[in-house]
């Protein structure tokens, strides 16, 4: 029979059940015949069909059997060599499995064992070991035993050695999704199922992008349960090295513009990243997500920002509302760390030295920028993820020391997506309107909003929920946080209409309200917009005939909606001066508003008008028409300003603010004053200019500003007659300073009679000012009060009200207290300007505007410069961010005039001199504040007048300064005590204090600065200890604080006195450094000591979690990535180890102090805590091997623990407990115990585990509740001498002997005994 019709008719007999019989005959006859051309016959595409009736002719209780099985054979042989099609293999494969499972054991072995050679030696073209293994070693986990190579092996011992093999051998690319989706079809317990893992993770790195997704997919399969922590772990790595790093920007060095080789890659970035969201895809939709978020959280805080794949990843998560919470959680963990690391790295150089280099760290800004970037990619994955980090950023709260860092970063990606994606404006603005639609929004919000309208405009102006944001911004009692608000779409108003008329409506409707808030919080947007619209120099003569009556105003609802319609432009300068024009109008009308409006309009007029130039004449006409209301001929009206009205007196109107804000008007800038003489030909402005002037003038030189009868009724009561006069004195006080102010502005060289102003304006003040102190008082002799009238004693009024309660009728008076609060002034009127201007007539040496005459007339005046520096230290105190230009240059003459010439400052007047220094001082505080951290350099050149590098060189100039001062006052004060030098001592270390705060990196001149004011600190007889502190933490920084504070103890000692048992004698030597310590000063000194040592705690606490952070990293990382882990976990516990041996003797020597008894041994002792917490961690974190590397630095660390500080502190505790009267002064004992017991207990442990004798170096363990004390046993023996007689009767001398060596035999057996088996009490 031939070959074709042989298997022609096998397949009719095959699939005829009443056959069966035929075709079993059939291929017992024919076997030989069939399996001859069976080889060449399965490749055919009804291979798979005559298998199943092979099979089906082959009976599995016969001795036919064996031709089954030659049959398999056949086929899986022939499937190794010829390559097929997929379908037509898996038809084989999926016929043949069938069989697998009941072919006996060896046959199993000889084909699994032929399946690893295969896999081995890359024979199989087909792949088939993907089923047949598995299928193999799965029935074969049936058996008990299996032989193998003459060797008998249970199964699990066999699927070990298999699976051994094939990780032991090379992999080709191809067969990795193969293998992985074999290993999944194989049951492999946890050890064998992390070789597996790490095998196929550590081919990761080979793969190319397109060929990573599908071995993803398959990794997502196998590691359901366990084992993806590393699987994510080497993802990170591969798209570290592939996309990330070739996304970030090149460094800024000399070789930046180069090729490397490693530059030259066979995928381009799109392909990568293409990649990469298909990957993020298959572990966001393939894992379960508890799983996924338990990976998460147990990730290492350091490592995710040196991963950006974990935080894709994260963020593709935050779509699902149940992990949303986590992930941001956990990213915002990841960037704080970096951000604490970066704080202790410029805190403490002991942090430093085990931190990672800033360079060499990745900063949150750049792998943030990186992520956003790579957002566009994602097909909207990470998007609202990074959205809603940014809002998780932006919630944090102030006063955290991240939080200025964290709002930046919420800002850096909210405009880059924005700007890069505006399609995600929508969402962004809807979010952050849910936060500024409050009663109080956090003043980080509006930030937010700025940035986004001044750097995406085109993206924001489209969206609808701007316009939402604005109509909705409601106040509280405080608008000054919805201000901000409207503030902030100040960029959008010169282009975008709709914004522009938004922000009218919103206006127009609060300016209306009942709400005194609201209507503030319209006023400022009104003036936003009056400040920010650009307009021409003048005005035509139909505009500027424009009026209020007009019927075309922009303010309309009908022109709101004429000028939003399609085709009309933008912007317009014709419609920016109507705008002006109306806006004018409606401040106009602000005029008949509460004082609080008035007042804010007062303040902030002429700073948004003053570049414009052509409305000067509208706004002075409003001004004369109100100010003439309350002058009359050369008096102001004060009766008008103030309003009684029941029981309370309202202020009307804040007539300072007035005049002063029309000071402004009246002021002739340089470049302001071509722009009015050439404009006076075309408008009024000058005649209202000069009736302004004149009014002011007569003002100025009248006797009458000031008339006030002071005699008829106290400041300081609390009636409304009282009130309504307060008012008038503050106002009359604030006046004095406007119209000061005013003779500063326009003071020139041609005014011969500003001096002798400005100083009978400053008389008058002086004598209102002295008056208000010298107001009698209520119940004085002469006094017309009807309390006195009766002339009855206090307790027979308050005898008689009592009795006559019910019948009185209820008064004013009867329902208020006699007193009130004392007088205070007002904040001073000045502007920053102003107070520019009065520094340099004071203290420049060139002032071109005022001839050298008047200036010495001014100067002349000891308490105008006190007045002047009060004034001005009130205005920089309020000042905001725009300011720092101003504050600037007022710090600039302060430092060249006071603080470099601070001798001859104080010849002339000692409190000139402090106020100057208090005023410098504060002028440093605001430059150096975080706001102004990018400009900072640039400040502190102007102010010193070098150039330099670093900042550290400009705050060295100045200590130097402040060294000197420091060293000139010493030296008056050798020659005659005076209470303003302590007060020069005090505000000079208070500067040095803001100076040495300010974390720098420090160069030798700041060093040497450093050391000058420490060796002044232990010369000086001046009460110079507030300096200590800045000192030694300033010390830290360089890691040059040691030798002072060794110092510092040595003195505290002398001073003090040590904690003897013995010898209760105080002190020892007298040291002659740092007269100033005394034993009453001493324990402010110890104070600020165990501060310092709480602060180096801290740095410490951060290096042991850097240190938990790396542990946990470590059997994650890659093999190039461990390396680096473990030589950076070194340098961390060699720099924690070193500082906490400082901290142990600096803590064992603070602790022999005898310390007062309450608050200053709770410092001690909560020092103490911390520092046996501290040792505790430590100990509990060292492994074997961490150990083995730093087994000499322990091993010292032990030693001071042990046999130095372990002595020190029981004899503290003892000493605290004798002194203590009461129980509040002790209540830190116990937790010192307990650590320093917890302490010991974790070095038991790492010697068990380590097999190293570490308790050595302890001492036994105190039974405290049983010490005998031998001090007080002998005072209580020469108190009562029976009892000593009576123990000699009943116990004999001789009894004594034999216990006392019980306890030497006893003591030297515990001794031999190993650390683990002592009984510690």
């Amino acid at each position: 029979m031939e070959v074709n019709e042989l298997f022609t008719k096998l397949k009719e007999l095959g699939y005829t059940n009443t056959k069966r019989a035929e075709l079993r005959e059939l291929c017992n006859q024919k076997i030989d015949q069939i399996l001859k051309y069976l080889p060449r016959r399965i490749l055919n595409s009804d291979g798979s069909k005559i298998i199943d009736c092979l099979f089906n002719g082959f009976s599995d209780n016969t001795p036919s059997y064996r031709s089954k099985l030659k049959v398999i054979d056949i086929v899986i042989k022939t499937l190794r060599k010829e390559s097929t099609s997929l379908t037509h293999c898996g038809d084989l494969i999926s016929r043949i499995g069938l069989e697998l499972a009941k072919a006996p054991a060896s046959e199993l072995v000889q084909w699994c064992n032929d399946t690893v050679q295969s896999i081995v030696d890359d024979s199989d073209v087909n792949m088939i070991w993907r089923d047949i293994l598995p299928e193999c070693l799965n029935t074969l986990s049936a058996a008990d035993t299996v032989k193998h190579c003459g060797t008998d092996m249970t199964s699990a011992e066999y699927r070990e050695q298999c699976i051994r093999t094939l990780c032991q051998c090379g992999w080709k690319e191809r067969q990795l999704v193969q293998l992985t989706a074999m290993f999944n079809d194989i049951q492999l317990p946890r050890s064998e199922h992390k070789q597996v893992v790490n095998k196929i993770c550590t081919y990761i790195m080979e793969c190319p992008p397109d060929t990573l997704p599908a071995l993803v997919h398959q990794l997502i399969k196998l590691c359901k349960t366990q084992d993806f922590d590393i699987v994510l772990s080497h993802l990170g790595h591969y798209f570290s090295a592939q996309l990330y790093s070739k996304l970030a920007p090149p460094t800024p060095d000399s070789e930046a513009t180069t090729m490397d080789i490693d530059d030259i890659v066979p995928h381009s970035p799109a392909e990568v990243s293409r990649c990469l969201s298909t990957c993020i895809y298959h572990i966001v939709e393939g894992m379960e997500k508890p799983q996924l978020c338990k990976v998460l959280r147990g990730w290492p805080r350091s490592q995710l920002l040196r991963a950006p794949f974990l935080l894709d990843l994260a963020l593709a998560l935050c779509a699902e509302s149940d992990c949303r919470a986590l992930c941001l959680d956990v990213m915002k963990a990841g960037i704080l760390s970096r951000e604490a690391d970066e704080r202790a790295r410029v805190r403490c150089a002991g942090a430093r030295a085990g931190l990672p280099r800033a360079a060499a760290a990745a900063a949150a800004a750049a792998v943030l920028r990186l992520l956003t970037t790579e957002s566009a990619s994602h097909r909207q994955l990470t998007v609202l993820g990074l959205i809603s980090l940014a809002f998780s950023l932006l919630s944090t709260p102030r006063g955290r020391p991240h939080a200025a860092s964290c709002w930046s970063l919420a800002k850096l990606i909210l405009a880059r997506l924005s700007k890069a994606q505006p399609e995600t404006a929508p969402h962004i603005l809807a979010t952050l309107a849910d936060r500024l639609n409050t009663a109080n929004p956090q003043r980080q919000y509006a930030d937010c909003l700025f940035v986004l309208c001044k750097l995406t405009p085109i993206s924001v102006e489209r969206c609808s929920q701007l316009s939402a944001i604005l109509e909705n911004c409601r106040p509280s009692v405080d608008f000054k946080s919805c201000a901000l608000v409207l503030e902030a779409v100040h960029p959008l108003i010169n282009f975008s209409a709709r914004t522009r008329d938004c922000l009218f409506m919103v206006c127009r409707k609060g300016i209306n309200s009942r709400d005194s808030a609201h209507r503030r919080l319209a006023l400022s947007g009104f003036l936003t917009v009056l400040r920010h619209v650009k307009v021409s120099g003048t005005f035509s003569s139909s505009q500027s005939a424009y009026s209020e009556d007009s019927h075309a105003s922009y303010l309309t609802q009908l022109t709101i909606v004429h000028s939003t319609q399609a085709g009309a432009p933008a912007a317009s300068s014709v419609r920016n001066e109507s705008v002006c024009l109306e806006v004018v109008s409606v401040l106009r009308r602000c005029l008949v508003q509460d004082a609080a409006v008035k007042q804010l309009l007062y303040t902030r007029l002429y700073e948004c008008v003053k570049d414009k130039p052509a409305l000067h004449e509208c706004v002075l006409e409003f001004l004369n028409e109100h100010l003439a209301k309350y002058l009359e001929e050369d008096q102001v009206l004060w009766d008008k300003c103030v309003l009684i009205n029941g029981p309370t007196a309202v202020l009307v109107e804040p007539i300072s603010h007035l005049l002063y804000v029309t000071a402004q008007f009246l002021q002739e800038d340089e470049e302001e004053l071509e722009d009015i003489l050439a404009s006076q030909a075309d408008n009024g402005s000058a005649v209202l200019r000069s009736k302004l002037a004149l009014d002011l003038a007569k003002i100025c030189d009248s006797e009458r500003l000031a008339h006030i009868e002071v005699d008829d009724v106290g400041l300081s009561d609390l009636t409304p007659e009282s009130k309504a006069k307060t008012f008038k004195v503050q106002q009359m006080l604030s006046s004095y300073e406007a119209l000061v102010a005013y003779q500063l502005m326009k003071w020139d060289r041609s005014s011969p009679k500003s001096a002798g102003s400005v100083l009978n304006l400053f008389k008058g003040y002086t004598q209102l000012l002295d008056n208000t102190k010298s107001t009698p008082k209520l119940g004085k002799k002469g006094s017309k009060s009807t309390l006195n009238e009766t002339r009855e004693t206090v307790k027979s009024q308050k005898s008689q009200k009592s009795q006559d309660k019910e019948n009185r009728p209820v008064k004013v008076s009867t329902l208020t207290k006699d007193r009130g609060a004392p007088f205070k002034t007002l904040p001073c009127v000045w502007d920053l300007k102003v107070c520019l201007r009065v520094m340099e007539l004071l203290y420049s040496d060139e002032v071109p505007w005022c001839t050298l005459e008047q200036r010495n007339r001014i100067r002349s005046s000891r308490e105008f410069h006190h007045w002047s520096l009060r004034c001005v230290r009130s205005v920089v105190e309020l000042s905001d961010k725009q300011g720092v230009k101003l504050i600037t240059n007022i710090a600039t003459i302060m430092y060249k005039r006071c603080v470099c010439r601070f001798r001859d400052m104080c010849e002339f007047d000692d409190t000139t001199a402090l106020g100057c220094v208090e005023l410098f001082t504060d002028c440093i505080t605001y430059i150096l504040c975080p706001d102004h951290a990018f400009k900072t350099h640039s400040f502190l050149s102007t102010i010193t007048g070098i150039s330099e590098e670093q900042e550290s060189s400009y705050i060295a100039a100045i200590l130097e300064r402040v060294h000197i001062a420091l060293s000139q006052v010493e030296e008056e004060s050798a020659e005659e005590g005076d209470s303003v030098n302590k007060k020069l001592v005090s505000a000079c270390c208070q500067l040095a204090a803001v100076l040495l705060e300010t974390p720098v990196v420090a160069c030798e001149r700041y060093t040497a600065a450093l050391l000058k004011l420490e060796d002044y600190v232990r010369t000086s007889k001046q009460d110079c200890l507030s300096l200590i502190p800045p000192l030694l933490t300033a010390g830290a920084r360089i890691q040059q604080e040691a030798p002072l504070l060794d110092e510092l103890l040595d003195k505290l000692a002398s001073a003090l006195g040590r904690i003897d048992e013995e010898d209760t004698s105080a002190g020892g030597e007298e040291s002659p450094n740092f007269p100033s310590i005394d034993c009453r000063t001493g324990h402010t000194v110890l104070t600020h000591i165990c501060v310092h040592l709480n602060q180096l705690g801290s740095s410490a606490d951060h290096l042991l979690q850097r240190a938990r952070d790396l542990d946990a990293a470590l059997p994650l990382a890659t093999r190039g990535q461990a390396q680096a882990i473990e030589r950076e976990l070194q340098e961390v516990y060699s720099a924690v180890i070193l500082q906490l041996c400082q901290l142990t003797s600096w803590s064992r020597s603070a602790c022999t102090l005898r310390c007062t008894v309450g608050v200053g041994s709770s410092r001690v002792l909560s020092s103490l805590a911390r520092l046996y917490t501290l040792l505790a961690t430590l100990v509990r974190q060292l492994t074997a091997v961490t150990l083995d590397s730093n087994i000499r630095s322990v091993e010292r660390l032990l030693k001071l623990c042990g046999k130095k500080l372990s002595s020190t502190v029981d004899n503290l505790v003892i000493f605290l407990e004798a002194s203590s009267k009461k129980a509040r002064d002790t209540k830190q004992i116990p937790r010192v115990v307990f650590e320093a017991e917890r302490f010991g207990r974790q070095v038991a442990l790492l010697s068990a585990n380590t097999k190293v004798n570490l308790m050595q170096y302890l001492p036994m363990g105190t039974a405290r509740d049983f010490r005998i004390r031998a001090p007080v046993v002998e005072e209580m023996l020469k108190d009562n001498p029976e009892i000593d007689d009576a123990e000699d009767e009943d116990e004999p001398a001789e009894a004594l002997s034999p216990a006392a060596s019980d306890n030497e035999d006893s003591q030297r057996r515990q001794d031999a005994e190993p650390p683990s088996k002592r009984r510690r009490s």
